[in-house]
């Protein structure tokens, strides 16, 4: 389902594709794949990516934003640390991402890093790295 509505683009309106009933079945479906297995974690995502790079394309903010904060939420339940900042770092860093859909990330994973044994820098490797965080 199609409706006109959205920003202006160019003088014309931007197609707005509603991806409501789709995002809610997807998103049972990717749980229900972790639950099954955390071995699964990956094949979720995959499913996930693809449906929201169709909410972002269609312009379907509120799916993309579920989307996005699904495929965070299965990396935390399935406890793979490694996968949410992977899913953080890919999903806020794509092209033409809506910026609620990175806000929603952020708020989404600051909890969990306020919630943690506190703040502990990253280990830095290269001697340029440790110039830059002694600034």
């Amino acid at each position: 389902m199609t409706s006109r509505q959205g920003a202006a683009s160019g003088g014309q309106l931007e197609d707005r594709v509603d991806l409501s009933a789709e995002t809610d079945s997807k998103l049972l479906q990717a749980q229900q794949l972790v639950e099954a297995s955390t071995d699964n974690l990956r094949e979720a995502l995959a499913l996930l990516a693809a449906l929201e790079k169709r909410c972002r394309v269609g312009n379907d903010t509120t799916s993309l934003v579920k989307v996005c904060e699904a495929s965070l939420q299965l990396c935390k339940d399935a406890s793979d640390d490694e996968a949410l900042v992977a899913t953080l770092k890919n999903l806020s860093t794509r092209r033409s991402q809506k910026s609620k859909a990175v806000s929603a990330l952020v708020h989404k994973a600051i909890t969990w890093v306020l919630e943690g044994d506190g703040y502990s820098p990253l280990d830095v490797s290269t001697d340029e790295q440790r110039v830059i965080r002694e600034r």
